[in-house]
């Protein structure tokens, strides 16, 4: 997977919410944009996991479908909703995943129904799922896909590089992150982990180590002095592996 190339937009979109209230709509400028995913400011909250719409004339090398049409019309899941401040007025810098033209029946029947994303089609849309249980600010969202990572083990107080491994991740989250990874390290050891792609670098504590028979072990990771820029990944391009869309488990 590689991260999207930013350049300035000149581009504006019609964001449809429903939910729990009165639908209700608003144009905004797009930040950022890629075929799977948008960023964008409202006045309004928006709930993360909640399905909303965009509409708006997008470029046909940035399209999924509807090539040549005048507008694009998506359906993104909301992976972010962070407050801030301009001009002294409350604003939300809102990011989502995109799914599709059209939202699952679902949430036709209950547009307050939640989602998780559990991979990617093919083409570049992400595939998601019914949550069971509202979202928790509390709680990490696990995304599962392979993003290439190295894992080094650390060796006494100094912590100089003792082994270092490439791997690929089951799953990720701002928090940590399930690696497949061979390195003979235990629960309560600390290593290093990086990510070129995302220019992610943290030390991380082992939770957990499974292994698994005729297969690399799994490591469970949880990050000390960094957070996983989770945001980025729905700002990525289409060389996301396809092996992603086949994932359907979600614990």
């Amino acid at each position: 997977m590689r991260a999207s190339a930013r350049q300035e937009i000149d581009l504006k979109a019609i964001v449809q919410v429903t939910g729990d209230n009165e639908p209700w709509k608003e144009i905004t400028p797009v930040t950022s944009i890629s075929r799977n995913g948008a960023g964008f400011t409202l006045t309004q909250p928006c709930v993360v996991g909640r399905l909303i719409q965009l509409t708006m004339p997008l470029a046909d090398e940035l399209r999924a479908y509807d090539k040549g049409e005048k507008v694009y019309q998506v359906v993104g899941v909301v992976q972010f909703c962070n407050r801030g401040s301009v001009e002294g007025s409350d604003v939300y810098h809102i990011g989502v995943g995109f799914i599709g033209k059209t939202p699952p029946e679902s949430h036709l029947a209950d547009p307050a129904q939640g989602y998780r994303i559990i991979g990617m089609h093919p083409n570049g849309l992400w595939r998601v799922i019914e949550s069971a249980t509202e979202f928790t600010p509390r709680k990490s969202s696990r995304f599962w896909m392979s993003i290439p990572m190295t894992v080094s083990r650390l060796k006494g107080k100094l912590e100089k590089t003792a082994q270092k491994e490439d791997c690929l991740t089951q799953n990720i989250s701002t928090a940590g992150v399930s690696v497949l990874c061979s390195l003979p390290v235990k629960p309560g050891e600390r290593v290093k982990v990086a990510s070129e792609e995302f220019r992610f670098y943290s030390v991380a504590i082992v939770r957990n180590r499974k292994e698994r028979k005729n297969q690399l072990p799994t490591l469970h990771l949880e990050f000390v002095d960094q957070r996983f820029p989770t945001e980025k990944m729905f700002l990525a391009d289409n060389r996301l592996e396809a092996e992603a869309s086949g994932v359907s488990v979600v614990s």
